[in-house]
């Protein structure tokens, strides 16, 4: 029994001895690591000796003539994207697409992160950018800023004070300050824009300058001064003598709601320079798919090409709040192939875009040449006469405030309270006492609040 037992153990052994050739002929996928590091590094006789190891230990195994190939069994790619973005950061393009499309060839089930792409394109354009403004080829500069998203953005905000001060030198004046005032309008580090004031001092008028000073100073009251500090030191440099301000009511402290969200309550005795979009009865199209959101849709859309594309992502930038970008958007947009409406719909978009940024002579231009839609127009209109009445308040120019006001109030069939108080108080500042009186009183029957009571005080004086 015991021999019958053990038997079958000693055959099994023999068997074993017997066949030698059924033993592991070629290196598993983990013994390539350190060769893999060691091709990585690039070092030559480390690579060597490792080959050298495997051969003695794995006779019959041949290594492909690319070591590359060893490494295929991963599937993505390590230590190659930190190259690729190492490379972006040095400026080396070629080498980046180089490294990218290598990727894309020896991972071929990989695909690319889509930011990769991104980066890819905007260091690329930056390249072209470059190379147009070092040529003098104004042109050409903002042609490649349209084209690719993200140069005219504020974390590169040298790009736009680069072709701004080209447009200068080309002798464009007033598309070099309307560069200046989109960047006021949409940054918003104190430090950017003061620099951006600085710049623009050198193509403005007193009154435009005053009228940039009055935009940033709306938008960041706690910065006011900063920026008159800023503005009288570049008066002075013109010889222009500090004028006295005519007293006005307080800025209001809460921040103004976001349009399509509920209706501004600011108490505007002091408004934004910065018109709003319209808070009710608007008709601001921002196609997109169903359930997508402008995030989502401006992913979906960033490196279309097809002028429908573009402009429907310039409606999603735009719900985003990028501004500049969909100022660029809707412009390449309008330089493609769109049908009758889409071009309307384009020129819609950028009239709004410049009222965003505070252009308000920008969007009337638009709007003189466009045939939109009755309430595309009341839109814009409305946005027009609010931002000319408000700077004309600014300006002291009481007279132009009301007519503005009234006009406004006259194409929206009705004004917002905080336009009203402004008028009130153009009224009074106007000299024209009675009709101030009339109007705080009429506010004041609605509602009640410091800033009509205020009112009502000083026109009865």
């Amino acid at each position: 029994m015991r021999t019958s037992l053990i038997r079958p153990a000693l055959l099994a052994g023999a068997f074993v001895m017997a066949f030698p050739a059924f033993a592991q002929e070629a290196p598993s996928p983990d013994e390539f690591l350190a060769l893999n590091i060691y091709l990585q590094r690039n070092e030559s006789a480390a690579v060597e000796a490792e080959l050298r190891r495997l051969r003695v230990k794995y006779p019959q195994w041949t290594p492909p003539a690319d070591l590359r190939q060893l490494s295929r069994t991963t599937t993505s790619p390590g230590t190659e994207i930190d190259s690729f973005y190492k490379q972006l950061a040095a400026g080396q393009v070629e080498q980046a697409q180089a490294t990218l499309a290598a990727m894309r060839r020896d991972y071929p089930t990989w695909t690319p992160p889509a930011d990769m792409s991104v980066q890819l394109e905007t260091a690329s354009g930056q390249k072209s950018l470059d190379a147009a403004l070092q040529g003098g080829d104004v042109e050409a500069a903002r042609s490649v800023a349209t084209r690719t998203p993200g140069l005219l953005r504020c974390d590169r905000i040298n790009n736009a004070w680069r072709i701004a001060e080209g447009q200068a030198s080309a002798g464009n004046k007033a598309e070099a300050l309307a560069t200046y005032r989109a960047i006021l309008g949409a940054c918003t580090d104190p430090g950017d824009l003061a620099a951006t004031i600085e710049k623009a001092d050198a193509v403005s008028t007193e009154a435009e300058l005053r009228a940039m000073v009055s935009m940033v100073t709306g938008r960041f009251p706690a910065e006011a001064a900063r920026f008159d500090q800023l503005l009288q030191r570049l008066l002075a440099g013109r010889g222009a003598a500090r004028t006295v301000v005519v007293p006005q009511p307080a800025a209001p402290s809460q921040t103004p709601a976001r349009p399509a969200e509920q209706p501004r309550q600011q108490a505007a005795a002091q408004p934004r320079q910065q018109s709003r979009s319209p808070e009710s009865g608007t008709s601001q199209p921002a196609p997109r798919r169903s359930k997508e959101s402008p995030a989502q849709c401006a992913a979906r859309t960033a490196t279309a090409r097809a002028a429908a594309t573009v402009l429907e992502r310039a409606w999603c930038v735009y719900n985003l709040d990028r501004t500049m970008d969909a100022l660029a958007d809707f412009r390449t947009a309008l330089a493609g192939r769109l049908n009758a409406q889409q071009q309307r719909e384009a020129r819609y978009g950028l009239s709004l875009a410049y009222l965003k940024l505070g252009m308000a002579e920008e969007a009337s231009r638009i709007a003189a040449a466009t045939d939109f839609t009755h309430q595309q127009r009341v839109d814009v209109e409305r946005q027009i006469l609010d931002q000319r009445g408000v700077q004309a308040y600014r300006e002291r120019r009481f007279r132009d405030a009301i007519r503005y006001f009234d006009a406004m109030e006259q194409i929206a069939g009705g004004i917002r309270r905080d336009i009203a108080i402004l008028r009130a108080y153009a009224y009074l500042n106007a000299d024209l006492r009675t009709k101030a009186r009339a109007e705080f009183m009429r506010l004041n029957n609605e509602l009640s609040t410091n800033e009509t009571r205020r009112g009502l005080a000083a026109s009865s004086d």
